[in-house]
């Protein structure tokens, strides 16, 4: 019996072990909320002035608005980006997705 103690606390440390680690990986996975941003082009897509508004449930809304503040600025260019977020290497907004649709 002293011979198995160890391989028995070590099988449950493993055990533990396993089921933490896959514990964490599924709660990372269904935890991805999705997220749009607005952009409005003041000076068309080359420019760099634009207005960014962030925390759009949906692209419907996202778009809605988007038209609102384009038509308010004499109809400018504007885009919807899902899941945006800052790219220091590029020094600007990456996006999953962009559309104007």
């Amino acid at each position: 019996m002293q011979k198995l103690a160890p391989v028995i606390f070590v099988i449950l440390l493993f055990t533990g072990l396993t089921w933490t680690i896959v514990s964490i990986n599924q709660s990372e996975q269904t935890s991805s909320y999705e997220t749009w941003s607005s952009f409005i082009y003041k000076g068309g897509y080359n420019s760099s002035r634009y207005e960014k508004t962030d925390d759009f449930d949906d692209y419907p809304s996202c778009k809605a608005f988007s038209e609102q503040q384009s038509k308010r600025l004499n109809n400018v260019v504007w885009e919807c980006g899902l899941n945006c977020s800052f790219d220091s290497m590029r020094q600007g907004y990456h996006c999953k997705t962009m559309t104007n649709e």
